[in-house]
């Protein structure tokens, strides 16, 4: 009987859903990572969460998987970037530090989340 370890093969391994379903909970990860390590700054147009460790590692890895095209971007002070978006938000990885040497461990994503820029708000 070949149908039993079909079905066990699919239940133990069940395929990710595709993009973008899984963006909504690896950016509720990102923003429960930035809330515990008090990552959360506001803008003039949003409030601006950044996270690290592995719920950016999560976000990225599955940014590349999607295919996500990145770009580069140089900061004169902390070096060179690649970064790719995504809805309200993108993920960094340094790729060449400031000194010219290979990047460090520099990962993070932020996501923006808007909010009614000071003295628009709504007064009805």
């Amino acid at each position: 009987m070949m149908l039993i370890p079909v079905v066990a093969i699919l239940v133990a391994d069940p395929r990710a859903p595709d993009f973008p379903e899984q963006v909504p909970g690896l950016m509720e990860a990102c923003l429960a990572d930035a809330v515990a390590t008090n990552s959360v700054t506001e803008t003039d147009d949003s409030h601006k969460y950044i996270c690290g460790g592995d719920a950016a590692a999560r976000l990225w890895a599955f940014l590349e998987r999607a295919k996500i095209k990145s770009y580069e971007q140089d900061t004169p002070d902390e070096g060179r970037w690649l970064g790719r978006d995504f809805p309200l938000g993108a993920c960094f990885k340094q790729i060449r530090r400031a000194d010219g040497t290979a990047g460090g461990k520099g990962l993070s994503c932020t996501i923006w989340v808007p909010r009614p820029a000071v003295g628009t708000a709504d007064k009805s």
